[in-house]
């Protein structure tokens, strides 16, 4: 999927140009020219009453009627964003004429960003920050980018691997008419939060119709895919598709080999009668796919992706031999429960500040950094530290754990999940049911939402609510799946049926001391560990005095790492091949530029 754009506010509208997937049109783009390759996504056109056109250039989920495009437009016949996002769930980018007027954006959560410059008496669009340094004077590498990734293991606010080139903002729009381009805030995620109070089990059950009748819009019209794992984000939209009569799909899972992320799902697809395909990452993967697949998912991820998620990009591809649609649980558990430990999602660095009450989090932001970083980002870490007050000051009228949920909306999503679902986009079309603003509106009116929890909760008891919506699903639409075990050791009934609760905690118990991962389930320590000189040797950092001055090359020169600091070391290959990559890109935007 790709689109771009060079607009000039005065010429009017541009006139929109769909390319085949093998299409190179682009590559010599014409002026006020918007190009729509869909690939292996699509393109959706809806007429609005007020005679516009809005397109949507991904996977966008909805059923047509003749009411569809009124409930997108309100009361003055303009587009509602609100509504878009509430009648047209999925991933894509949407773009809107009327006349001269053009405007465009992301669907809810953001996952398919929007990069764009504004320049002098023009605007540049495109789904690909690379593509559009070489359309476009980028700057130089942004050193507040890099920063931002060392700290927080992904950007923080809009900026890009190019200072010049910007992100567009979650839930934001740009907007081009004849007088100039600029950035709006049509929606505020923290208006869909809720009160949070019911309870009943008469809630509970509408809550799950709900879903039911939700993601059944989510299950295409072709044979799918269902991330089953054996937890619960899985296994109730595996009970979802059964419940809708469907037969049509297969189950999956990746690990290695004996290793209970490939062997449970497996022994509980049999146990159930569904076809269940298990992803090997065995010796063969690392040897044949695992390298080459860590750099396609940098690269098809804008270099927003990680050296240790390879395995991503070998599922996606082998999953399109057999598929065009893949449902997956992501954003699940982060709707029901508050994330509460630091890791690749959420840094310490990011945990600090929003969980210090005081300005403690400047001075940890410091030290994060390093010492030698620390000192060579001196201004930019100035910069970002004062964008943190202002940014945490405009939510002070929000309770703590709410401030944090429009983070996690806003940010976290796009930034951490987002890299994989652009990845997959090139092969296939991943649904994510869980990620609906109807659900989610629904969900915050209830007890059992994450937003109303308590930041950072760590409390198991308190955090068990999120599953009490999972057994209460399952209860109602699949009895076999709601009694069998998840890989947590204990049954959705054991979280149901309260006097059930002493045999969860000793299932909990149970499990804890007979848990059978061997800490590398996903091979990522073995492949990264043997390619880890290659990777070095394609980066060649010492070529950069950014990385060189940083301290960052010098993390990469270290010998053999001990296995609790694998992930930081796969962290600063990832940051120092995306600036790598930058200034590559950069060179050559200057080199043309030049001839």
């Amino acid at each position: 999927m790709f689109f771009y754009l060079q607009c000039r506010f005065t010429a009017g509208a541009p006139e929109i140009r769909v390319l085949t997937p093998e299409s190179t049109e682009h590559h010599a783009p014409l002026e006020q020219t918007l190009y729509l390759q869909p690939g292996v996504q699509r393109l959706e056109t809806v007429p609005l009453p007020d005679g516009g056109q809005l397109f949507l250039l991904g996977d966008p989920v909805f059923r047509r009627s003749d009411q569809t495009a009124a409930r997108l437009c309100d009361r003055q016949g303009n587009l509602d964003i609100a509504a878009l996002y509430t009648e047209i769930p999925g991933h894509y980018n949407w773009f809107y004429l009327r006349g001269s007027r053009f405007l465009c954006g992301n669907s809810f959560g953001a996952l398919f960003p929007v990069y764009y410059q504004i320049r002098n008496d023009r605007i540049f669009l495109s789904s690909s920050v690379f593509f559009l340094a070489g359309q476009t004077d980028p700057g130089v590498p942004d050193r507040r980018h890099l920063l931002e990734r060392l700290l927080f293991n992904y950007p923080f606010f809009d900026g890009t691997s190019f200072s010049k080139i910007r992100l567009l903002g979650a839930h934001r729009q740009i907007t081009v008419t004849e007088t100039g381009a600029g950035v709006e805030t049509p929606f505020a995620v923290e208006r869909h939060f809720g009160a949070g109070l019911q309870k009943s089990a008469q809630s509970l059950t509408e809550l799950t119709e709900l879903f039911e009748n939700e993601s059944r819009l989510f299950l295409p019209e072709a044979p799918f895919a269902i991330s089953f794992t054996g937890g619960f984000d899985g296994r109730t939209l595996v009970a979802a598709a059964r419940k809708a009569g469907r037969s049509d799909f297969l189950t999956y899972s990746f690990g290695m080999p004996d290793e209970p992320d490939v062997t449970f799902p497996a022994a509980q697809a049999k146990a159930v009668g569904i076809p269940y395909l298990p992803i090997h990452l065995d010796t063969d993967y690392v040897n044949r796919y695992a390298l080459d697949s860590a750099w396609a998912f940098l690269r098809l991820s804008e270099f927003n992706g990680n050296f240790g998620r390879p395995h991503y990009h070998y599922a996606a591809k082998l999953l399109a031999e057999k598929t065009d649609y893949i449902l997956t649980g992501n954003f699940g558990s982060e709707m029901f429960r508050a994330m509460h430990q630091p890791g690749v999602m959420m840094s310490e660095a990011l945990l600090r500040i929003f969980a210090t009450r005081d300005a403690s989090w400047k001075d940890f932001l410091r030290a994060a950094a390093g010492r030698q970083a620390g000192a060579f980002f001196r201004a930019e870490l100035d910069g970002l530290i004062a964008d943190l007050e202002q940014y945490l000051d405009a939510k002070k009228g929000l309770d703590p754990n709410q401030r944090f949920y429009v983070f996690v909306l806003e940010e976290i999503f796009r930034k951490y999940f987002g890299p994989e679902l652009v990845m997959q986009s090139h092969y296939l079309r991943n649904r994510t049911p869980y990620l609906s603003l109807h659900f989610f509106a629904a969900l915050n009116e209830t007890v059992w939402s994450g937003v109303h929890a308590r930041l950072f909760e760590k409390q198991k008891n308190k955090r068990l609510k999120g599953q009490i919506f999972y057994s209460a699903f399952l209860h109602r639409t699949d009895k076999q799946l709601y009694r069998l075990p998840t890989n947590k050791g204990y049954s959705p009934a054991d979280v149901l049926e309260t006097w059930r609760r002493p045999l969860l905690l000793g299932r909990v118990a149970r499990q804890k001391f007979l848990r059978g991962y061997n800490g590398d389930s996903n091979a990522v320590e073995t492949y990264f560990l043997r390619y880890r000189g290659d990777i070095a040797w394609q980066i060649q950092a010492q070529e950069y005095d950014v990385l060189l001055q940083s301290g960052i090359a010098r993390q990469l020169e270290k010998g053999a790492m001990v296995p609790d600091t694998l992930e930081k070391t796969i962290h600063y290959y990832s940051i120092a091949a995306g600036w790598a990559a930058a200034a590559r890109a950069t060179k050559r935007a200057a080199s043309n530029q030049t001839v």
